[in-house]
């Protein structure tokens, strides 16, 4: 019985020396592949960002989030499921969906898909994460600038 817990004793000092925590998730990049308008008010696009993930793999759901221009909210923007995988540095190619705010001039984003200049972007995103089909936690990644992002590639 001793040997027992000196070996959980033993696992649980080295799992909580390495232990690496959601919040060591980073997104390393961003580039838009392409920006197909649909319609008048909506707009799909592939992006590559890049995710450095210290942890094990899992999956990222409900995925909603707010594209922003100098501030304001234009394009409210979702995606399918996710499969992060764990312990790597990745990039993701990724298929969004969005919908333009009420107010907003499509005509600026045309303007953007010219130029691939995000300066004045940034983004809210959160989803739901959780580790292979098990119980997930709502996590939030908040004013993401875009252009700094996309000139780490």
């Amino acid at each position: 019985m001793k040997r027992v817990i000196a070996i959980l004793c033993f696992c649980a000092l080295i799992l909580s020396g390495c232990s690496k925590t959601y919040k060591d998730i980073k997104v390393t990049s961003f580039e838009v592949i392409s920006i197909t308008p649909k319609g008048l008010n909506q707009v799909d696009a592939l992006v590559d960002v890049g995710i450095y993930n210290p942890i094990v793999g899992f999956e990222v759901s409900e995925v909603l989030g707010v594209l922003k221009m100098d501030g304001e909210p234009c394009v409210d923007i979702s995606t399918d499921q996710l499969v992060i995988s764990g312990k790597t540095e990745k990039v993701y190619r990724i298929p969004l969906h969005g919908e333009l705010e009420p107010g907003f001039n499509p005509l600026s984003l045309l303007k953007v898909a010219q130029t691939m200049d995000f300066s004045n972007f940034t983004a809210d995103v959160n989803g739901k994460v959780s580790i292979r089909g098990g119980i997930g936690k709502t996590i939030a990644l908040n004013d993401l600038k875009l252009g700094e992002l996309a000139n780490k590639n």
